[in-house]
C-alpha cells in the first residue's frame, strides 16, 4: 500500500508524529520508522500505547508488542537514519505507514513477516 498526501490520515498522522518530536513535517514520510525517530524498547511501548489511546485504536489481542525493538539504538544510530537513510531495514520494525493504515482501520493491524 502506497500512502501519499491525499490520504488524510497520512496527514493526520504526520502532523501528530511532528508535533509529538519536534521534527518538520517534510523531514517525515510513510517510510519513516519508529526507530529513525530514535525509539527504542519501553519508548516504542509507551509511544504505541499513547498514540492508540489518542487515536482510539483498538490494540487488544493483537500483536503489537511483536514490533517492540530492543533497546541500544542510540543518537548516533537515530541522527544517521534521519538524516542519512543508510541504515538496513527490516519490514517488522514499524513504519509512519503502519500508523495511518491502524488509523484507517482503527486497529493494529500490522502483520509479522518471518
Amino acid at each position: 500500500m502506497v500512502l501519499s498526501m491525499e490520504n488524510r490520515n497520512y496527514n493526520i498522522v504526520i502532523k501528530y508524529i511532528s508535533k509529538e518530536f519536534g521534527i518538520k513535517e517534510r523531514k517525515l514520510g510513510a517510510y519513516t520508522s519508529l526507530s529513525d525517530l530514535g525509539l527504542d524498547g519501553d519508548d516504542v511501548l509507551d509511544f504505541l500505547l499513547e498514540f492508540f489511546d489518542f487515536f482510539e485504536i483498538e490494540y487488544e489481542d493483537t500483536n503489537y508488542k511483536a514490533f517492540i525493538p530492543r533497546e541500544g539504538g542510540g543518537i548516533g544510530k537515530t541522527l544517521s537514519s534521519i538524516f542519512n537513510r543508510k541504515v538496513r531495514r527490516s519490514d517488522n520494525e514499524i513504519f509512519i505507514q503502519d500508523l495511518v493504515i491502524s488509523l484507517d482501520k482503527k486497529k493494529w493491524c500490522k502483520i509479522w513477516i518471518s
